[in-house]
This record gives C-alpha cells, sequence and structure tokens, in this order.
C-alpha cells in the first residue's frame, strides 16, 4: 500500500470509531496495474460497483517520478475514456486509458490513475460518509525494449538509515512483500518497492539499520520468483 493509501485507511478507520452509522460506496479495480506496450494504442480498467449504492466515479492520470522522494503532477499526457461515469449496484464500466504524446523511445514513461468517488447529491443520513479512492500504475514501454539496471547502497542516518535505490535502466523495477534483513533477523518490512526507470528511490530505514552489519533485501519478482539482494553497509562511526 502507498503512504497516500495507508492515510485513506487510517483516516476511515478513525471515523468508524467515533460514527454511530457509516456509509460508504464501494468498488473495484482490475487488473490492480496497467502496461501500454509500445505498439499498442491504448490500456483498459474495469471498474466494478461492488457497494450497495449508486455510485459516481471520476478518473485522473498524474505523471508519476521519483527523484529521492515519490511525486505525481497531473498534466494532460494520457487520455481517459470515460473520465466521469456512473455506475449501479453491481455494474461495470470499461475505462479506456491512450497516450496524447508518441511512443517513448527508450525509457518507459510511468503514471499514476486515481479512480475517486464523486459525492452525489447531499447525504440524507447523520452518519459519516466516507468516499473512496485507489489508484493503480501505468506505465508505456518505450520502442526499444530494456531492462531495469540497479544500483543499491546505504546511508546511515540520525535515526536509523537510508537505502538508495538507483536505477540507470530504461524499465522500472519492482519488488513485493519485502523483507530487510540483518543476518537472520527481520528489521523492516514493505509491500512493495518500485523503482522508476531512469530514476532515485531512497527509503528510511529504522534505527537498528545503525548497527546492520550487512543488509539484505528480499522479495517476489513481477514473474513470482523470489530474489535476494545483498547491499553493503557502511561502517559504524
Amino acid at each position: 500500500m502507498s503512504a497516500r493509501g495507508a492515510l485513506r485507511w487510517s483516516l476511515a478507520l478513525a471515523m468508524l470509531a467515533v460514527a454511530s452509522t457509516v456509509t460508504a460506496a464501494s468498488f473495484g479495480l482490475a487488473p490492480i496495474g496497467v502496461t501500454i506496450a509500445a505498439g499498442e494504442l491504448s490500456g483498459s480498467v474495469v471498474v466494478t460497483n461492488t457497494g450497495t449504492d449508486e455510485v459516481v466515479i471520476q478518473a485522473r492520470a498524474y505523471v508519476w517520478t521519483q527523484n529521492g522522494q515519490e511525486s505525481c503532477t497531473e498534466r494532460r499526457e494520457m487520455v481517459i475514456n470515460p473520465p466521469i461515469f456512473k455506475l449501479a449496484v453491481g455494474e461495470q464500466q470499461l475505462v479506456r486509458v491512450a497516450s496524447r504524446t508518441a511512443t517513448p523511445q527508450q525509457v518507459e514513461r510511468a503514471y499514476r490513475v486515481i479512480f475517486s468517488e464523486v459525492p452525489i447529491g447531499l447525504p440524507t443520513d447523520p452518519g459519516f460518509h466516507i468516499r473512496v479512492a485507489m489508484d493503480i500504475p501505468l506505465y508505456v514501454e518505450p520502442v526499444v525494449r530494456s531492462s531495469a539496471q540497479l544500483a543499491w547502497r546505504v546511508e546511515r542516518t540520525v535515526n536509523g538509515g537510508r537505502l538508495v535505490a538507483d536505477n540507470s535502466g530504461g524499465r522500472h523495477f519492482r519488488l513485493r512483500d519485502v523483507r530487510f534483513q540483518d543476518g537472520e533477523k527481520t528489521i523492516h518490512t514493505m509491500p512493495r518497492i518500485v523503482v522508476l526507470a531512469k530514476s532515485t528511490l531512497a527509503i528510511d530505514l529504522p534505527e537498528a539499520a545503525k548497527i546492520a552489519q550487512a543488509l539484505r533485501l528480499i522479495g517476489q519478482d513481477d514473474a513470482d520468483q523470489s530474489i535476494s539482494i545483498d547491499i553493503a553497509t557502511p561502517r559504524a562511526p
């Protein structure tokens, strides 16, 4: 789950704890990530209303970049059709996403597509109304097929450590169910790590990283293969 997704989930739990009645529309997305291959015109996502009420959904695409930290910027680089739509209970909608620009030549482009519930009229009961929003990654592949080229390093900080990943390749790198280990001891976990093409990502580590003699990164790649990466750590001062 992204930091943005975790924040939404925490806020939802807080509201549930104090509300006497809570209403929330629900919808699902499939697939949970889209890749537009070179030569293809578009990708698609199926949105399903899995809740008990009618719902209006709006979709927006944001350019996704990493320069140490992640950022998303709304630009008119992608066409979404339809950008806003209404779903009855159990109804589905096919949403197509296409690029306004030419296919990239050597470096994959990355986006986040955010699907969010739009309020319909005024609430008819005094409870809290939770508006759902979900985002998925979208990649536009280049003409020249490439792979990720990762270089990893650990930097010690006052609060612990920071793992820095530099991807000099033309494709993103992704691991899921990630564990950070010092020997046999797990010192940190993450649901996933994504390092975009030609980008740098910095990940804060806990205090235990300050005394780690070595660091091993373990996770599953997109082919469901187990990946183990040994990363040298700087000597403690």
